[in-house]
């Protein structure tokens, strides 16, 4: 990030105060500016956004509102062990049920929000075998798991050649960026689009931001950048990596898809959305050096796997016509786990960051546990900024 002598228009105007700057427009940002509001309703709340609201990963995801796949839980159940992989899954649990709480509300067909459940597919006799261990452990630790074979693979997701998956009866999908708009609509904060941070000034009790739209002056600044973070803390570089994810949609399809799926061989998803689309994503192992940048753009052998993928696998799909492709940039940190705290070499600046492909599944409560932290309550410590501070400093 850089500014030209002829942009910089910091010293054109008065300084901005305000009790707390937000600098990200995403589902993270406006989730925090929520729940900052809930602490304190009289409080100045800004938002600063470098594009427009919802522009970033938060407005070019797949809308699901899921706890991941299977394969995920069995990712954290080796990483963690099982009480802590249950943890971690009801954490997002707590993220969907919260967004029905305080934002959905009983208006889902407001933001097409549809509770589903989703399901993982299983690719090959050992997966299958795996998978339906992960389910027993599940199970046994109060989650809401399924077998299904692969006659139902085919009447509800409309897959064949599959042997069978796991569902989760709890997941669901929603239109993020009408998500994004129903969640503005509750906040009462001053939003600044188009507007670029480019310097963060440590004056000790005040943070003093400059953009190229005028200074900003706050005693607390909370950045939920995501993937983006490196761009405004150089010394986050080694520990949040950007991935790109790309998404193609079809043409409307007779409705055959009925929640969100997984197919984690090639780290694909997919779901129907309620005017018939078919939603597509992943294929990014097809090239994942090409895949680690923060480029907005799409490429032809991951777009030609997803249309292919499309054609040979779904019943409806031989004939399918592509509508939209696009992509969006995800934030990876070493564990995979988000990364929520204040700097500690300036406790005027925290953070959230690093969803590691489950923003939207993750944020809202992220946000939670991030506006409470800077009212005194704890943050867990598989998301504490804590456990990276040697990499930081």
């Amino acid at each position: 990030m850089s500014i030209s002598f002829w942009l910089d228009q910091s010293t054109n105007s008065q300084t901005k105060t305000y009790d707390f700057i937000i600098v990200g427009g995403g589902i993270a940002g406006l989730s925090t500016a929520y729940w900052l509001q809930k602490e304190d309703p009289n409080a100045k709340i800004a938002i600063i956004e470098k594009d427009r609201i919802g522009f970033g990963a938060s407005g070019r995801n797949a809308g699901f509102v899921t706890c991941g796949s299977t394969a995920h839980f069995m990712k954290l159940n080796q990483q963690f062990g099982t009480a802590k992989a249950t943890e971690i899954w009801k954490f997002s649990e707590q993220n969907r049920e919260l967004l029905k709480q305080h934002v959905i509300e009983d208006q889902a067909d407001l933001v097409d929000y549809r509770q589903t459940g989703s399901c993982t597919v299983a690719p090959n006799e050992e997966m299958w075998q795996k998978y339906r261990d992960t389910a027993a452990i599940m199970k046994a630790h109060g989650l809401a798991i399924q077998e299904v074979d692969s006659n139902y693979m085919e009447s509800d997701y409309g897959v064949v050649g599959f042997l069978g998956g796991i569902e989760y009866k709890g997941d669901g999908f929603v239109h993020p960026v009408k998500l994004l708009e129903r969640l503005k609509a509750k906040l009462k904060v001053d939003i600044y689009e188009a507007t670029e941070v480019f310097a963060i000034e440590n004056h000790g009790k005040v943070q003093r931001l400059k953009t190229d739209r005028g200074v900003f002056e706050s005693p607390k600044v909370l950045l939920t950048l995501n993937a983006y973070l490196p761009m405004v803390l150089k010394n986050f570089k080694n520990l949040i990596t950007p991935n790109r994810g790309q998404i193609l949609v079809t043409e409307p399809l007779p409705q055959f898809v009925k929640g969100p799926c997984y197919l984690t061989k090639y780290l694909c998803y997919f779901r129907q959305l309620p005017s018939g689309h078919l939603l597509i994503g992943g294929f990014r192992n097809l090239s994942i050096e090409t895949e680690n940048n923060l480029l907005d753009q799409t490429t032809e052998v991951i777009q030609e796997a997803l249309i292919k993928f499309v054609r040979e696998t779904f019943k409806h799909g031989k004939s399918a016509k592509v509508a939209y492709q696009w992509s969006g940039i995800m934030g990876f940190t070493p564990d995979e786990q988000m990364i929520i705290g204040t700097l500690p070499e300036n406790p005027g600046v925290s953070l959230m960051a690093g969803c590691s492909g489950h923003g939207m599944g993750l944020s809202f409560h992220a946000a939670k546990v991030l506006a409470g932290n800077l009212f005194g309550r704890e943050i867990p410590e598989h998301l504490n900024l804590k456990r990276f501070h040697k990499e930081i400093t």
